[in-house]
């Protein structure tokens, strides 16, 4: 629309005079002073005043702020990625007791290990369209519930099978959880704030890495592994009533074509952000509710640069993330580096992990935050190819620098860095995952990507189950190959996401 502007202006001291307001601003003459009288008569494009009965969602949440109700969806969003991570990590360090009670065989310890990562891959495929047809809020409370219970079995667990099938359920859970989440966490705000969204998520999920190994540091010699499980596994529970109270996602219930449960939710944040909207609230929303979940819209032109290199690298990192994550804590009590190379192939003993080890563990954890932290910091000034590029470059010269081994204070220097490394360019992936896709399939989207990384988990933690007792530098092998082929994947990846808004 045009606006016609009569306006009659004595300038001050200053050469600009603005509106102030959404039509924009006046400029007087570069020749004009101070006391001369300006007339104009202006034909400006201009916005008219904002009619929030008719607006994009974005501007919406604009309109309510960020508040209460942002803290509390970001609150689940934390939770659950917290526990989802100390999920993973709590097999890791709590094996080798477990080991030692039930005289587990290497055949046994591999089974264990496989299945959680197996069921996580298949899970997370599926539940992610799943996600996208039925809504986030109904799959990841069901997912919740069920995590609580396979927590619960796992603690108590009699013998060997019954510790195996809960840890079977809880990686089923963690794949539902993460497809899903980082959907969650992005879509109940302006697309500006995404990022808080993508943070809270990504930090919370290495906190959750950290912590358990903290935890194992401080309890599991004295409470044993079972009360270990249960203390972390406790943030599930106020999770799982956040997500009770919690509405659905507004802006997937804008693009399933919900309008009136969409106004619903969002007046319920207005109400807790302090805000108020119009009685009547039309949102302009892409209503794609015969796209919602498909996998062919993920291969067309639009996405498939995304979808494929976002998948080798996401495959490549998990293969190095969780094979990392059972290697390092058989590195550090197997003594295998002895500083003139990699030495002689460890037995398999039954050998708990020392107070050392679960320093060098803890340390390792905490210098993955930093990687966390630092990946968030680097895509918000400089983009996020740029970043994920040279991380990849440094992570495959870590992981190289790693057959010499030198002495034992320098290798755990490389240790610690290249896992840094690896949880920068994890974290990288996951901000760029739900920025690359729309709404409609998001979700599948993620659950493909993320299901494709966890077949790569699969094959990470087998492998180093089997090859470590062989020779470590098969493990450390396939470490390398894997980072060159994920550093390769960044330079194919096209589109830079930092400034897209959300659809």
């Amino acid at each position: 629309q045009h606006y016609f502007i009569q306006s009659n202006l004595r300038m001050s001291d200053c050469k600009t005079i603005s509106t102030k307001s959404e039509y924009g601003s006046i400029s007087a003459p570069d020749d004009a002073t101070p006391g001369d009288v300006l007339t104009t008569d202006d034909t400006a494009s201009l916005v008219p005043p904002r009619d929030l009965s008719t607006q994009d969602l974005n501007d919406v949440y604009k309109h309510m702020g960020s508040g209460l109700s942002q803290y509390l969806y970001w609150a689940a969003t934390a939770l659950i990625s917290y526990s989802d991570y100390a999920e993973l990590t709590i097999l890791s360090v709590a094996l080798p007791s477990i080991r030692c009670e039930w005289q587990l065989s290497t055949l046994f310890e591999t089974a264990i290990t496989m299945s959680v990562f197996v069921s996580y891959a298949i899970f997370a495929v599926v539940f992610g369209r799943i996600s996208d047809i039925h809504g986030r809020k109904v799959v990841l409370t069901s997912s919740a519930l069920v995590l609580v219970a396979s927590a619960g079995v796992s603690a108590g667990a009699p013998n060997k099978w019954v510790f195996l099938a809960g840890r079977v359920v809880t990686g089923a859970c963690i794949g539902i959880n993460f497809s899903t989440v980082a959907c969650y966490a992005t879509e109940f705000a302006e697309s500006r704030l995404r990022e808080v969204g993508l943070c809270v998520f990504n930090l919370a999920a290495m906190s959750g890495y950290a912590a358990v190994n903290a935890l194992a540091l401080a309890f599991l010699r004295t409470v044993g592994w079972r009360w270990f499980i249960v203390i972390a596994s406790l943030p599930i529970l106020p999770a799982l009533v956040l997500l009770i109270y919690l509405p659905e996602s507004p802006r997937y219930l804008c693009v399933s074509g919900k309008q009136e449960q969409a106004h619903k939710t969002l007046r319920f944040m207005a109400r807790l952000n302090g805000a108020q909207l119009p009685d009547t609230l039309n949102l302009v929303c892409q209503v794609e509710t015969q796209d919602l979940g498909s996998y062919k819209t993920l291969f067309s032109k639009q996405f498939r640069n995304s979808t494929i290199c976002l998948a080798v690298m996401y495959f490549m990192d998990i293969f190095l993330e969780f094979g990392l994550i059972i290697f390092l804590p058989l590195y550090f009590s197997s003594g295998v580096c002895a500083g003139n190379g990699m030495g002689q192939p460890p037995k398999h003993d039954c050998v708990p992990l020392s107070t050392d080890d679960m320093v060098n563990l803890t340390l390792t954890a905490l210098c993955a935050l930093l990687g966390v932290m630092g990946s968030i910091l680097s895509s918000h000034k400089l983009g996020r190819l740029g970043p994920i590029r040279v991380s990849s470059i440094l992570q495959t010269i870590g992981i190289a620098l790693l057959f010499f081994c030198f002495n034992g204070t320098f290798t755990s220097v490389v240790i610690m860095t290249t896992k840094a490394v690896q949880a920068f360019i994890n974290t990288s992936i996951w901000i760029m995952l739900p920025e690359s896709f729309s709404t409609e399939v998001r979700s599948t989207a993620v659950g493909f990507v993320n299901g494709a990384g966890k077949f790569g988990g699969v094959l990470g933690t087998g492998w180093v189950q089997y090859f470590f007792y062989v020779d470590p530098r098969l493990v450390l092998g396939m470490f390398l190959a894997t980072s060159v082929v994920g550093a390769a994947a960044t330079f194919v990846l096209k589109r830079e996401t930092k400034d897209v808004v959300l659809t």
